[in-house]
């Protein structure tokens, strides 16, 4: 183990984080079972997330607490701030690299974040999280929202193209937010009939 990576761990255990990683396994028993994809799938895409987030630690060149990643069928998102085009540059290539991801988007956005705009950037995610809690049709458990400077980005499995339109203009409507990238995948259920 690298000493990046006890940091990073040390780090999260010693601001309050081991209560929320335990909380966060009640939920992610629910949002397994809501989740359109195979538990298969899911594990698969979990596994994956680990690797990457491990080569991205093992990785000297990559700021990691600036970046989150989503894996959707071995597809893996890129979200966050780097300081330049050379850094989204590194930390593509090192993804890439990674067994097992087919391919990479990389929506990593250049710039510098300060702590006010992080702190916006929460409370924001925090908002459209509730809008799309508030909605009935929406499994909210199933999608993942991340927020950089005002970007909103929505990444998971939806049921239909009218929900996934309903969570897009959900966010889209909330004070604050610049824009809404679609990383949603659409899987309709057939019905037995």
């Amino acid at each position: 183990m690298t000493l990046r990576l006890i940091a990073v761990c040390c780090l999260l255990f010693c601001a309050g984080c081991a209560p929320m990683v335990v909380g966060a396994g009640a939920t992610g028993a629910y949002k397994s079972a809501s989740d359109e994809r195979t538990f298969g799938n899911q594990v698969d895409d979990a596994t994956l997330t680990a690797r990457v987030n491990s080569a991205l630690v093992e990785s000297r060149d990559v700021p990691v607490l600036s970046i989150d990643v989503d894996t959707l069928e071995g597809v893996v998102t890129l979200t966050g701030i780097v300081a330049n085009k050379g850094v989204s540059i590194n930390v593509e290539k090192v993804v890439s690299g990674v067994k097992g991801v087919r391919s990479v988007k990389n929506l990593l956005q250049v710039g510098e974040s300060s702590f006010g705009q992080t702190v916006d950037d929460k409370m924001l995610g925090f908002k459209v999280k509730a809008e799309l809690i508030a909605a009935k049709d929406i499994y909210s458990l199933n999608i993942d929202v991340d927020v950089n400077q005002g970007v909103v980005t929505l990444s998971g499995v939806v049921e239909s193209l009218k929900i996934r339109d309903e969570a897009i203009r959900r966010a889209d409507s909330l004070v604050g937010v610049v824009r809404v990238v679609d990383n949603l995948v659409v899987r309709e259920v057939k019905t037995r009939g």
